[in-house]
């Protein structure tokens, strides 16, 4: 068995200090893991209060939070949720979702002066399906490449339009 563990986050855990008895429930644990255990099982065996968990962070004086066995089970029982579906990875693997690019967002405001329009025509296309925007209170949000794509039609459209208008020939009574 190795001496170090890496948990999702990339955390490595040393396991070289642990006692016979310590060593034989992070066998255990592992022996668990690998059967393929239901997490909700998982986590009644070996994350509950009166789990020997519990009595290893008594006998270290730590909370169980600081030690190597709890941090081990709390790994391997969001492995297994990931595995069978209980938890979303991005959503409990913090590494992850740092490492995302912040998603952007425009006010109507905002759009309205890249499109070159005012921002009730972007309010008439949020209300007509035309434009994608969630809402935050009374403000509406724009994802950045909705923006983009809103924009460029909204130019386009109006220099085609005016474009028309220009070459009209002129009307005479």
């Amino acid at each position: 068995m190795k001496d170090i563990y890496e948990t999702l986050e990339l955390e490595k855990i040393s396991l070289s200090h642990l006692s016979n008895g310590d060593k034989e429930l992070r066998n255990a644990m592992f022996k668990s893991a690998e059967a393929g255990t239901n997490y909700l099982s998982f986590k009644t065996a070996f994350l509950r209060t009166d789990a020997p968990i519990f009595a290893y962070a008594k006998k270290l004086e730590k909370e169980p939070e600081e030690t190597p066995l709890y941090k081990i089970a709390m790994d391997l029982a969001t492995r297994l949720g990931i595995d069978q579906g209980y938890l979303v990875r991005e959503e409990v693997v913090k590494r992850e979702a740092d490492q995302k690019a912040p998603h952007k967002e425009f006010t109507t405001g905002q759009v309205a002066k890249m499109a070159g329009c005012s921002s009730q025509a972007v309010w008439k296309a949020i209300l007509t399906w035309r434009l994608r925007a969630r809402k935050v209170g009374k403000i509406a949000l724009i994802a950045e490449n909705d923006a983009i794509a809103y924009s460029n039609s909204v130019r386009h459209y109006g220099n085609k339009r005016r474009r028309q208008k220009a070459h009209r020939e002129p009307v005479h009574a």
